[in-house]
């Protein structure tokens, strides 16, 4: 997530700056990025479904309607919302920003590549199930939930996987400057209930055969080794969770079966955990690139036993139970013009704060100088000189 600018800024001027930064950073993605429109319905049986999909992933976006809200960050942590309409549409469309109301911060080329996975891995018979592990609002799994409800084939779960309570807390030393971990643990509109997320796919008619994992990926991945999986999607965002779930997913996804990371190009810590999974693992399979933010590749053999057997002497490093950050209760997310409303309210309370410290000590030197001694000779002088005016005239 680009942050919108440093505390100084005002609310729209942080606002500006932050569409400035990703123009600047992801240009190409964002001119890229396809309409946003679905597929009309035909009577065909798959016209239909792939009609239904097309207008699932619009909603998911939230892109159905002429606008959409936007939320961006200050450098502290706050949250802001502004309405997208137009050509900042693309900015929703490309997954470039966080949804006010949409339930995926994925993108539509995402999407449609998510899609397109679950329907080859049906078609080339593909055994195992489905994952996600960092699911956030479950748009995502939402949506391999319903490609698979449209599709013929055996029976497979979808697994969702989440803290459902944002990052935990960062223990330790802070690296110097920014830390992605210390970061994204002080944003509560990262945490959203496994409550929420399942009414959701409750709502939308697609919680058949769907699993919660709840809890931090260190304390729950590991309890699914020995699952087979047909696709293991992988947004954790930070080294440490990313390296969890690939150790812990990775051995279980099936040959033909896909691997999907959605911050691999965008974030050097998710990036860097994949490398050296792969390398320590050697793992030759190559990397497709999705689109501006996700990569993914597919499976086309079996582990080298020599790559996945322990060294003598080498244990795996004993990783402690994450702790959960106290969150605020929710809040509702102020739009940029409330905020800048405020901020000039507070401007002007500064201003007459100062005018007022002013004001004060210009009467505590007026009460000084009326109580001098020489107060009473001075106004004796000043009407004297006013009479010898007065007669001089």
């Amino acid at each position: 997530m680009v942050q919108a600018g440093p505390d100084s800024d005002s609310p729209g001027a942080a606002a500006a700056r932050l569409l400035e930064v990703i123009s600047e950073r992801f240009g190409a993605g964002l001119k890229g990025v396809r309409p946003a429109q679905a597929i009309g319905a035909s009577p065909d049986a798959d016209a239909l479904r792939r009609a239904y999909l097309s207008l699932l992933k619009l909603t998911l976006c939230d892109l159905a309607g002429t606008t959409t809200s936007s939320v961006a960050r200050t450098w502290d942590g706050r949250v802001m919302s502004r309405e997208l309409a137009g050509e900042d549409l693309r900015l929703r469309a490309a997954g470039m920003d966080w949804p006010l109301h949409g339930l995926t911060m994925v993108g539509l080329a995402r999407l449609d590549d998510l899609q397109e996975r679950v329907e080859a891995v049906v078609a080339d018979e593909v055994p195992g199930d489905l994952i996600e592990a960092g699911s956030w609002r479950g748009g995502a799994s939402l949506l391999m939930r319903a490609t698979l409800d449209s599709l013929e084939g055996p029976g497979r779960e979808v697994f969702v996987a989440d803290s459902f309570q944002g990052f935990p807390e960062v223990d330790g030393e802070r690296t110097a400057g920014y830390d992605l971990p210390t970061d994204l643990a002080g944003v509560d509109f990262l945490a959203v209930s496994q409550e929420e997320v399942a009414q959701t796919f409750a709502r939308l008619g697609v919680d058949r055969d769907v699993t919660f994992v709840p809890g931090f990926f260190q304390d729950t991945l590991p309890g699914l080794a020995g699952r087979r999986w047909a696709i293991v999607r992988l947004d954790g965002d930070t080294y440490e969770s990313t390296r969890v779930a690939l150790e812990a997913l990775y051995p279980g996804l099936s040959v033909g079966g896909y691997l999907i990371v959605d911050d691999y190009v965008m974030l050097g810590e998710c990036r860097a955990a994949v490398d050296d999974f792969r390398a320590a693992h050697r793992i030759i399979e190559p990397i497709e690139q999705i689109d501006w933010c996700a990569v993914r590749w597919r499976r086309e053999s079996e582990p080298d036993a020599a790559a996945t057997t322990a060294r003598p002497g080498v244990q795996a490093p004993k990783r402690t139970s994450p702790k959960p950050v106290e969150r605020h209760p929710r809040a509702r997310v102020p739009s940029v013009h409330e905020l800048e409303v405020r901020h000039e309210l507070n401007a002007l309370k500064e201003q007459l704060a100062e005018a007022e410290a002013r004001l004060r000590d210009a009467e505590a030197q007026v009460r000084r100088l009326e109580g001098s001694p020489l107060i009473g000779p001075t106004r004796w002088l000043r009407t004297a000189i006013k009479r010898r005016r007065g007669v001089a005239r």
